[in-house]
């Protein structure tokens, strides 16, 4: 398949040959569409992309945003000075 995007067409080669790729590459496609509709801009989805991409590269930084996302889900939030 020649898409003249070599990104896509990597990660298509990686899906074709992978199902649990293939498996990431509809989940990211569903969601995006998702935020899509939801009036979120590409850019918007693209850092949030990059954001996930970052987390899983360094251990601390995960630790660090997965205690942030459980203090707010227990209702404890920054305070403004």
């Amino acid at each position: 398949m020649e898409l003249n995007d070599k990104n896509l067409e990597s990660f298509l080669l990686k899906a074709e040959a992978d199902p649990a790729v293939m498996e990431i590459m509809k989940g990211i496609m569903y969601w995006c569409q998702a935020a899509s509709e939801a009036g979120i801009s590409l850019q918007e989805i693209a850092s949030v992309g990059t954001v996930g991409y970052q987390l899983a590269q360094d251990e601390s930084l995960k630790a660090f945003f997965e205690y942030v996302v459980k203090m707010n889900s227990m209702g404890i939030k920054p305070v403004e000075h």
